[in-house]
């Protein structure tokens, strides 16, 4: 499976400690640069920096050829979407809201962090309740609506679509 992700998925499974979850899910991950520079930059956290500093054998960080044909707002967004189209990739992993409306457009199947989360509950490697509870200690926002709605599906056992939450 040929996965390219930006910078908040991954910025949030590290600081759950959980970014192994992404090559048991999907294998590689592949990056674009801009996602790199995200996690290197010096106002990053200092767990994001010493984690890309030493990146996993899975990470592949590869450049677009043509990201100036992507009209989204984010430079990150914009480079992750082009390589997505470019790779012809499996799933974009994003939570932008511009950028997933952006891929669906280009046909590209996106899933993001919530949705990572939900597939690794469904495949038995987290429990969902506990690491929902944890997104406000790392200051990542969402919707309690959403995080209920999934809730309900996972504890229905209904598998997520390929646009997850």
């Amino acid at each position: 499976m040929l996965v390219v992700a930006d910078a908040t998925p991954i910025i949030v499974l590290i600081r759950l400690g959980l970014p192994d979850l992404l090559t048991k899910l999907y294998g590689q991950v592949v990056i674009p640069p801009e996602v790199q520079a995200e996690l290197s930059h010096p106002g990053a956290p200092k767990e994001l920096r010493d984690w890309i500093q030493k990146p996993p054998a899975w990470l592949i960080v590869r450049a677009p050829t043509h990201p100036h044909n992507i009209q989204a707002s984010g430079l990150g967004e914009r480079e992750a979407i082009a390589l997505a189209v470019e790779l012809k990739a499996d799933f974009l992993l994003a939570d932008d809201k511009e950028a997933r409306t952006i891929a669906r457009r280009l046909n590209i199947p996106v899933t993001g962090t919530v949705g990572i989360l939900e597939l690794a509950a469904i495949s038995g490697w987290i429990q969902l309740e506990p690491i929902f509870m944890k997104f406000r200690e790392i200051d990542f926002f969402i919707d309690d609506d959403v995080l209920k709605k999934v809730l309900a599906r996972h504890r229905s056992q209904k598998p997520p679509s390929s646009s997850r939450e």
